[in-house]
């Protein structure tokens, strides 16, 4: 039977007795490519060194518990958790199949299978498994994107993962779930992917822009959501990257969004933004201090510019490691201004 992904899948097969050497006899080439384990020893860095493995097939002998406990630390370890994990299951032990799941597999065949079930849902895993891998690659490529963006610009290099920083701490703190704190980095890292249609002299001019130019630059939110918008894995972060210059008092762009209409993950990234772009050096002038930063945000909160309570609870994470900062600058030769 053909694997119905490109190429031969990558099966690891952990355990020995009969039942597994039955298993390996289904997986050769040209469809599968086998490695074997005889015991779940050593298997955990095996995959953190092999990433191209697709499945790792667990043939549990008496014992279950070593297997279902490498399965948990496959399936909440961030370095293999999109590894795909199937226990096969010999018929005496189809009540522990509720211990397999909860230990995160994928899949739990009951032996004995007919080779057309077994390779069926084996290729089945392998193709979830490369859908995965397309989306993390785009993830990939996109990311690198923003980053090769914002290296146009001199002075704004690291300005995406300090944002994704701050924006990550500052959500953590204010009691945002994990799922959003994921979003919230993702955001943070592309959300002015857009900057991409704003020519390299605008980016760097050491003046004022005119009227022409301003009007490009506001227009990157909308470029960075049209670059984004096909894309699935991204769909959570469309909102950042459109939203992040809008304000809680009406006079952002590009939408003027207000009050409640602003959703709070788009505030906190443009707090972040903000805090950033202040304590920074630019092509038009030089960082501001610590204080007069303090002094900037606070205003801007006081004017419904930015949320009150995320600038507040910012430059609570943020006095921590000012000074230090400053005097990183200093040593650059970038020197904040009073």
């Amino acid at each position: 039977m053909k694997l119905t992904t490109a190429g031969a899948g990558r099966i690891l097969l952990v355990g020995a007795g009969p039942a597994s050497n039955d298993l390996a006899g289904l997986l050769g080439p040209p469809d599968w490519i086998c490695q074997r384990s005889e015991s779940t020893a050593g298997v955990l860095l095996q995959l953190r060194l092999e990433p191209q493995i697709d499945i790792v097939l667990l043939v549990p002998s008496a014992d279950l518990r070593p297997y279902t406990e490498l399965c948990r630390q496959i399936k909440f370890d961030t370095r293999t958790a999109f590894i795909s994990v199937i226990v096969a299951l010999p018929a005496e032990c189809a009540v522990q199949r509720a211990d397999v799941f909860a230990a995160g597999a994928d899949d739990c065949l009951q032996l004995p299978a007919s080779p057309a079930e077994i390779v069926l849902r084996l290729s089945n895993l392998c193709r979830v498994k490369r859908a995965t891998d397309s989306l993390e690659d785009a993830t990939a490529v996109i990311t690198s994107l923003a980053n090769a963006i914002e290296g146009r610009d001199f002075y704004t290099r690291g300005h995406v993962e300090r944002v994704a920083d701050y924006a990550v701490e500052l959500g953590r703190r204010v009691g945002v779930p994990d799922t959003d704190l994921a979003v919230l980095h993702i955001g943070g890292i592309v959300h002015d992917i857009g900057k991409v249609a704003v020519p390299d002299h605008i980016l760097n001019k050491p003046g004022s822009l005119t009227p022409e130019e301003w009007e490009l630059v506001r227009r990157h939110p909308l470029v960075g959501y049209d670059i984004l918008q096909p894309l699935r894995t991204f769909r959570s972060v469309l909102p950042l990257v459109r939203w992040h210059h809008e304000r809680p008092n009406g006079t952002g762009y590009p939408d003027g969004l207000s009050g409640k209409e602003l959703p709070l993950l788009p505030r906190i990234v443009a707090v972040a933004d903000v805090l950033d772009a202040l304590s920074t050096a630019r092509s038009y002038r030089p960082a501001f201090s610590t204080e007069k930063c303090r002094q900037i945000l606070t205003t801007g909160a006081d004017k419904g510019d930015l949320d009150a309570d995320l600038v507040t609870t910012l430059l609570e994470i943020w006095g921590d490691t000012a000074a230090g900062r400053e005097a990183a600058l200093a040593a650059s030769g970038f020197a904040p201004q009073p």
